[in-house]
């Protein structure tokens, strides 16, 4: 994208377009759906009536298929009215409005698909099988990928703007995200009945549960969709900047931050219904833990080399060197706050064990609020210029605070796990990660930064600079008796 579109007006449009349904998206798929199906789906599990079992999976599915299905219709249809709020600002710039509509209408079916996509990973995540819905995202960012380069000409040659390629990639993307692990739900035993019983006691679980969570999610949506709005009115580019060092940051939250996240939920709602809370609270001081041995070393090493990854991932064709200085600079804010979201991540699935979804959302609430405050006096009365840094310097501090508040909560719920033990534990890694960087920065910084340039001389440097680290940091953690990083290498299926 960053190749073909850069962070103009185009790259702009498609973010606000898919930013939409994805606002929707966190009510009906990933977060809200595994929080509220699978801990009642695993309860069911226990019972030998497998035709109950599919009964609920059926009822979900269909009133999946028919609520959301109604929304994407509306959607649709609106399209122009919603896309003229959100992205109030881009009526500055001729056309900007008329191509995000297009896009959003292109877009707006990818809500239903990934929320039932989200079902299908639910069945399968309390059957123990993570890597198929894992990895059946990358469907979407293939096809997307593939399709954008494979039609660019076709709708230049139309007069169209190219990057509709990339939203109609990406619907060919989802629906095969959907059907992947559909397919492989049906070898569990599922299989498709028109059953919808909205009066029936176990969807009434799964709602009870879901109620809270959406309350919360969409506290933080309409916070997001506030921070869109801001962004809008400043300087072009800046959602594209934002958007950019978004997707660096997210990989290892999604690596690491939301796969323990996934695996907890099913192993906590397990051991809670088995009693086990000794269990139980080994398992979440294993699992931040895990967090912290993985997340802390990353966070740190993006931050050293933030501008050169931004360089050669990105910077090419219509992507500018400013571009990158822009990106980096939000990628450093951004990933600063990534092992505070990941324990979060690690942190809510145990409330969710426990059938405690008000919980999260009052927090939800409370860091909602603190980032619309933090985003309002950033942006407009401390950064005078590059305003869009106020975002992701919010959006760390909540992480923060969301963790903090969590921990002292959970405590209380659960005696037996040492919420103390998490952040003396983070400053041990910290210290033999930090350690273990520093000659590897210094050698960057006062010796390679002004050597390295082109694109292969850049990714060598990379590679090479973070095989030294992993070296190093797996030494230093050894000598401070971080004993856990051993296990992890050992047995890298838990």
């Amino acid at each position: 994208m960053a190749q073909l579109f850069g962070a103009g007006m185009a790259r702009d449009a498609f973010e606000i377009a898919f930013r939409i349904p994805n606002l929707l998206r966190d009510f009906f798929a990933e977060n809200a759906l595994a929080a509220s199906f699978v801990p009642v789906f695993v309860d069911k599990m226990q019972g030998d009536d497998r035709r109950d079992l599919w009964r609920l999976t059926n009822n979900l599915f269909n009133t999946l298929l028919l609520i959301v299905g109604g929304l994407v219709i509306l959607g649709v249809i609106f399209s122009p009215q919603i896309v003229s709020v959100i992205g109030h600002g881009f009526k500055q710039v001729p056309g900007k409005i008329e191509l995000t509509v297009i896009l959003n209408r292109i877009l707006f079916p990818f809500l239903l698909f990934i929320s039932l996509s989200a079902w299908s990973a639910g069945v399968l995540n309390a059957h123990n099988r993570f890597f198929l819905p894992a990895v059946s995202s990358g469907f979407f960012n293939l096809c997307s990928i593939a399709v954008a380069y494979a039609t660019y000409s076709f709708w230049t040659s139309k007069g169209l703007d190219p990057i509709i390629g990339m939203a109609a990639g990406g619907i060919a993307g989802v629906f095969l995200q959907f059907l992947v692990p559909y397919i492989a739900v049906w070898t569990k035993g599922y299989r498709y009945r028109p059953y919808l019983n909205w009066r029936s006691q176990d969807l009434g679980r799964v709602l009870k549960l879901w109620g809270p969570v959406v309350i919360g999610l969409g506290l933080v949506n309409i916070q997001a969709a506030v921070d869109t709005f801001i962004a809008g009115l400043f300087q072009q580019g800046s959602v594209s900047w934002l958007s950019y060092a978004y997707r660096i940051m997210h990989l290892p939250q999604a690596l690491f931050g939301a796969a323990v996240g996934t695996v907890s939920l099913t192993l906590f709602s397990k051991q809670r219904a088995e009693g086990n809370l000794e269990g139980f609270a080994g398992s979440l001081k294993r699992s931040l833990r895990t967090v912290s041995i993985l997340q802390i070393p990353t966070l740190l090493f993006i931050i050293a080399f933030a501008q050169p990854i931004i360089r050669v991932v990105f910077q090419r064709g219509e992507f500018t060197p400013l571009d990158t200085d822009y990106t980096a600079q939000a990628l450093v804010f951004y990933i600063a706050g990534i092992w505070a979201s990941s324990t979060v991540r690690t942190l809510v699935p145990a409330f969710y064990a426990f059938r405690d979804s008000r919980t999260p959302m009052f927090v939800n609430l409370g860091s909602v609020l603190l980032n619309v405050g933090l985003n309002l006096l950033l942006a407009f009365l401390v950064f005078r210029e590059r305003q869009f840094r106020a975002f992701p310097i919010a959006t760390t501090a909540c992480s923060f605070f969301s963790m903090i508040l969590l921990m002292a909560i959970l405590k209380r719920r659960l005696p037996a796990w040492k919420a103390g033990d998490h952040p003396v534990y983070g400053l041990r890694v910290i210290a033999a990660a930090a350690i273990a960087l520093a000659p590897v920065y210094l050698g960057y910084r006062f010796y390679f930064i002004d050597r390295v340039e082109g694109f292969w001389l850049t990714l060598l440097m990379l590679a090479v600079a973070f095989v030294l680290f992993a070296g190093l940091y797996y030494a230093f953690a050894r000598l401070f008796r971080i004993r856990e990083i051993a296990e992890i290498l050992k047995r890298p299926r838990t």
